[in-house]
């Protein structure tokens, strides 16, 4: 009878990083709020009106654009971050007997 194999070296490329994460970029998110929410009182009484447009209104438009920018960099810093790995580790430790990310509860089970 032969001994077994010898177990393969460890996966070192899904580890997760030595040192701590920072998160604190996250907070950014804060500001899209501040922005459509905070700052209503001070913008509604703003009688300038740009392209015979409502100031609020140019507002709202502006916020859209900051918003997305704000969510773009917390993206990249995510990313940076390495919470796509944490992910990606989450999702292969809570996947219900092989069923596809898209797929609707119950697709995959049989009946």
């Amino acid at each position: 009878m032969a001994a077994p194999p010898p177990a393969p070296p460890p996966d070192t490329s899904t580890e997760r990083p030595t040192g701590p994460r920072s998160l604190a970029h996250r907070w950014l998110l804060v500001v899209p709020f501040v922005w459509q929410v905070g700052l209503v009182p001070v913008v509604n009484d703003v009688d300038l009106a740009p392209l015979h447009i409502p100031f609020p209104m140019v507002w709202q438009l502006l916020g859209i654009v900051v918003t997305s920018v704000v969510v773009a960099v917390v993206f990249r810093l995510d990313r940076g971050a390495g919470v796509e790995r944490e992910e990606a580790e989450f999702l292969a430790a809570t996947d219900r007997g092989g069923l596809s990310a898209g797929a609707p509860h119950g697709a995959g089970e049989a009946r």
